[in-house]
């Protein structure tokens, strides 16, 4: 069978940000050509944040050197809390993967402004997208005539011909993601039948600045919008290491990202009942957002030098990876899907601040951890994304929370080596997120995007 996509990986630890960005490119594209490909059509670049974007100027130094080999190639990228690819989990460094394929084609769109109006960012975004994406008239139109002359309708009616990939900037201490909103804002554009997948970009712990980018070009404060139309079929799937257990909680009162009562009760108060902690020791009274320390890489260091846990020193990021909540997902399709809700603040002593919206009247469900699901969450991630492609993999994009990293410790590099057993020698890519959306943002997930080698109608290419 004729290959249909052609996938190349790519890796550099090199310091000069410049020569990091155009030796992990270079490398992907030989990886790419030894394969069987020729020029790429699409690339993706991810880097070390706490390396190459501690400012404005290094960070456009990378994007100069991989854009040096890119050149007129369409391509988006963000900086990472760690990094993620065939070379197994990596730090410090910048990975790249490029592909080529006559059956994918691609449009690429900014919008800025997320903190403000990420609402309106995420529809300017996909709606530059949507203009730039040029399909093609004859290629695409013919696979899905044949499709429609030989699949049977029940093959028919699971075809999705297009996806969008978002990369968004991530919190920091001065702002939130907002990515709730920015789904919204693209959905308004698009509906609801278009899978949105990606992440949010992450600086190493360090919350103080989170980058994307596209084609050359460096943006804070902005969601990028990749549109996908493709004859190949593509599979994603979401993954957590959770379990529920018999505690909930009745969303009564809710408003945007913050909940305000639970049953009967504020929230905050509720929270600490089903914990079964006192709420000073969940949240104190002179704990702020801007005080949370353990994230900070170099807290996280000097907790370290001192012999103390740093994840104890901020109780509420301990609970949120050991006992988070979670909303049983209400869509027909995903019946029984739990999604993780994070809380990032305690708002007067009473209410709760979530990182993703929580509806009112759902319900909240108490999870705790399963060892063996947290360590095999990615793995088990790309394993169901392979299934709705029948296993012919062309290659693959992950998106691992940076809670997950943290919690998993020094078992982050055997949750990757995992992956990739599964993976085999599919070429794929990914990076620890400050977000990872499936259809919405999620929490101390994995989000696994898969591209198969097949199109919708086998042999398409040889009709």
């Amino acid at each position: 069978m004729a290959k249909n996509v052609f996938a190349g990986v790519g890796i550099s630890k090199k310091d000069d940000p410049f020569e990091a960005g155009k030796e992990a490119v270079y490398n992907a594209i030989e990886d790419m050509k030894k394969l069987g490909g020729n020029k790429p059509t699409f690339g993706i670049v991810f880097c070390s944040g706490g390396k190459y974007g501690k400012n404005d100027k290094k960070m456009q130094k990378l994007v100069d050197g991989a854009n040096s080999i890119l050149k007129d190639t369409p391509w988006v990228g963000c900086t990472t809390a760690g990094e993620i690819s065939n070379f197994g989990f990596t730090t410090e460094s910048c990975v790249a993967l490029v592909l080529e394929s006559e059956y994918i084609n691609f449009g690429i769109g900014v919008g800025e402004n997320t903190n403000e109006k990420p609402k309106e960012a995420g529809r300017r975004a996909i709606k530059d997208a949507l203009k730039k994406l040029k399909v093609d008239k004859y290629v695409e139109p013919y696979v899905r005539y044949l499709a429609e002359k030989k699949l049977p309708v029940s093959e028919l009616i699971k075809m999705r011909p297009y996806h969008v990939l978002m990369l968004t900037t991530g919190f920091t201490l001065k702002k939130r993601g907002n990515e709730d909103d920015i789904v919204e804002g693209i959905i308004d554009v698009i509906g609801h039948r278009v899978p949105i997948i990606g992440g949010s970009s992450a600086d190493d712990f360090n919350l103080k600045e989170t980058y994307v980018f596209s084609n050359g070009k460096v943006y804070t404060n902005s969601v990028v919008c990749t549109v996908i139309s493709s004859s190949i079929k593509f599979g994603e799937h979401v993954s957590h290491g959770y379990i529920p257990t018999e505690k909930s909680m009745f969303v009564r009162k809710t408003e945007n990202y913050t909940v305000y009562e639970l049953d009967d009760k504020p929230a905050f108060d509720r929270y600490s009942e089903i914990l079964n902690k006192e709420k000073r020791g969940i949240w104190p009274k002179s704990m702020q957002l801007q005080k949370l320390g353990p994230i900070s890489t170099t807290f996280m260091s000097f907790a370290k030098k001192m012999g103390v846990d740093a994840m104890k020193l901020s109780p509420i990021i301990e609970i949120n990876c050991k006992t988070p909540l979670a909303l049983c997902e209400y869509k027909p399709y995903v019946k029984g899907r739990f999604w993780i809700k994070t809380i990032d603040s305690v708002v007067k002593n009473k209410y709760l601040r979530f990182t993703e919206k929580v509806p009112q009247g759902t319900t909240l469900y108490l999870m705790k951890t399963d060892s063996e699901k947290t360590l095999k969450a990615s793995q088990n991630s790309v394993k169901e994304s392979l299934k709705e492609i029948n296993g012919n993999a062309s290659f693959a994009i992950i998106f691992d929370c940076a809670l997950h990293r943290w919690f998993l410790g020094e078992h982050a590099k055997k949750s990757v080596e995992l992956m990739g057993e599964t993976l085999k020698n599919i070429p794929f890519i990914g990076f620890h997120a400050y977000g990872e959306i499936l259809d919405g943002k999620h929490s101390v997930s994995v989000v696994s995007m898969m591209a198969g080698d097949e199109l919708v109608v086998k042999d398409a290419d040889k009709t």
